[in-house]
């Protein structure tokens, strides 16, 4: 009987590390949501385009008015930057 109850007392604090892990992983994931989120704010902001002409911009790529030429745009944002 001492041999299952030290089981189950395993089970238990396995399951209680497994949600603290769980909760770090959400974490995690919502502070990459974050990052990602100011990531693309600032390479918006770096058009320098009022609302409007980002709207409609937006639009006509969505609708395959434009398109973008043939290009890595993988890179991070510093170039973009950098070339102002």
């Amino acid at each position: 009987m001492a041999t299952i109850e030290k089981y189950r007392s395993e089970i238990e604090k396995a399951k209680a590390k497994i949600g603290e892990l769980q909760k770090k992983v959400r974490d995690l994931e919502q502070k990459i949501a974050e990052e990602e989120n100011l990531e693309i704010i600032r390479m918006v902001k770096a058009v320098k385009m009022d609302r409007g002409e980002l709207s409609a911009f937006l639009k006509a790529y969505a609708s395959g008015e434009i398109t973008l030429p043939e290009g890595d745009y993988s890179g991070d944002t510093e170039e973009t930057e950098d070339e102002e």
